[in-house]
């Protein structure tokens, strides 16, 4: 007998979680499908064990900065722990786990069903999982995303690391590159190197980072080389073999297209970062009519698929792949379905943070975007050496903001410490369409990281006077 829900959501990541509580507190029936364990890539594979992670060794590179601080020095040489700092994020994400069994949904009324098989589209109305059949009126896609892998040599295959695999290994490498210079390979490339690993990160674009503001991206490049890690950019690289000693060889064509040069590097593990791919594969899609491309579910601004009553949000359809963003989405359309509301999905006020050291935080337009959008364009930098900084011994980095002719604020970029922090000021006064002068003319209280905001405008207004 198919059992029948008001709302079935395919996907029990955090975009799944969040609508199947939105969903169920506002009175409708509801089923939670997963294939794996409800939580998904974040709290499993990404955000949470990564961070676990970044934590680890910031303290640990902190042990041996003691001595700058007027502690006792101490010498941690040689007695690092790779695997009891491996299992410390394994326990990290098993306590969040603790919280996120099916036995919790099914006891608050959430129907949970896991099956490896996942959920897949019978028609429009029917998704099939585990050999059950489930109708919903209202069904919502939450698949999320996964990394995008190399192709695999048949006769010479590698064992090559990404962000699912990465968690189980409990052997520090001596040595290791990161395909691709994007987020993962910063956070993950410089918590191994403050362990002790040689790290190289190689990509093909000019710069690591290439969707963050250059001036950002330089600065944070600049720390990287400054503790040891090798950035190889504009490279193509291609695996070649495992030598007899078990470690990998990477070929690679570095330099401009007309003028490559070819070098070769021999490393223990390599980490392949070159981008997500959303999972929509054993969907079965075609059955319910629901039109997608290789970047993912086709949505309208209601996150509409092409069948009304289904919807998709979060990485299987968002090009903007955060967690925030599908739980941002997830709530967005439970509350059009069940309060009536016609909310559109509006990613122009994003903010965003990378989990270096130091962090970089951005939220709005870029200095080139708001070029392009906008005439009379003012920018104006503060560096991060407000009072704060300065009694932390974490100075460095700096804050960028935007603004359009009349002073209104467009957008800001910091590197710096705790920037994913401060910049969320600027993401309410972007969302409230403030001006430099509001932000100048509010008390902050002294002394703190946000305060450089303040003094960003406080001192752009000073320059104009």
């Amino acid at each position: 007998m198919t059992k029948r829900y008001d709302i079935v959501i395919i996907g029990a990541g955090g975009g799944g979680i969040t609508a199947a509580f939105e969903a169920q507190r506002r009175g409708a029936t509801v089923a939670l499908l997963e294939k794996h364990k409800i939580g998904g890539e974040c709290t499993h594979s990404g955000c949470v064990p990564s961070k676990a992670l970044i934590d680890v060794a910031k303290h640990y590179h902190s042990m041996q900065q003691s001595s700058s601080r007027g502690l006792p020095a101490v010498d941690v040489a040689g007695q690092f722990d790779f695997a009891a700092a491996m299992e410390h994020v394994k326990s990290i994400i098993d306590g969040i786990y603790a919280h996120e069994q099916p036995k919790r949904f099914n006891d608050l009324g959430i129907d949970t069903y896991i099956d490896h098989s996942g959920g897949k589209f019978i028609d429009a109305h029917t998704v099939e999982i585990g050999g059950e059949q489930i109708h919903g009126d209202n069904i919502i896609i939450t698949t999320g995303s996964g990394p995008r892998l190399l192709p695999v040599d048949a006769d010479n295959p590698v064992d090559l690391l990404n962000n699912e695999n990465f968690w189980g290994m409990r052997v520090q490498p001596d040595t290791i590159a990161f395909l691709g210079g994007g987020v993962i390979s910063a956070e993950l490339g410089q918590a191994l190197a403050r362990f002790g690993t040689k790290v190289t990160i190689i990509d093909r674009n000019d710069r690591i980072l290439a969707n963050v503001d250059p001036d950002v991206a330089g600065y944070l490049t600049q720390t990287f080389e400054d503790m040891g890690i090798e950035i190889i950019t504009q490279a193509d690289a291609k695996i070649c073999s495992k030598d007899a000693n078990g470690k990998i060889c990477i070929d690679i064509q570095q330099g401009p297209k007309e003028s490559k040069t070819a070098r070769k590097l021999t490393v223990d593990q390599m980490f392949v970062a070159i981008g997500r791919v959303p999972n929509i594969s054993g969907l079965e899609l075609e059955a319910a009519g629901i039109e997608y491309t290789r970047h993912g579910v086709t949505v309208n601004d209601s996150l509409q698929t092409s069948v009304p009553h289904i919807y998709a949000v979060g990485d299987v359809a968002a090009r903007a792949k955060f967690s925030h963003v599908a739980n941002y989405q997830a709530e967005l359309v439970v509350r059009n379905l069940l309060n009536g509301e016609d909310r559109k999905n509006d990613l122009s006020v994003l903010p965003w943070a990378i989990f270096t050291d130091p962090e970089i935080g951005h939220v709005g337009l870029t200095e080139a975007q708001a070029n392009e959008k906008y005439q009379g364009v003012q920018t104006f930098s503060v560096d991060a050496a407000t009072d704060r900084f300065i009694t932390d011994s974490k100075t460095g980095g700096f804050l960028k903001v935007v603004m359009d002719a009349d002073n209104k604020i467009l957008g800001g970029t910091g590197v710096g410490a705790y920037a994913g922090e401060w910049v969320q000021v600027l993401t309410l006064a972007i969302q409230q369409n403030l001006r430099a002068e509001d932000i100048a003319n509010t008390i902050f209280a002294y002394p703190t990281y946000a305060e450089i905001v303040k003094k960003a405008f406080s001192r752009f207004l000073r320059t104009k006077r």
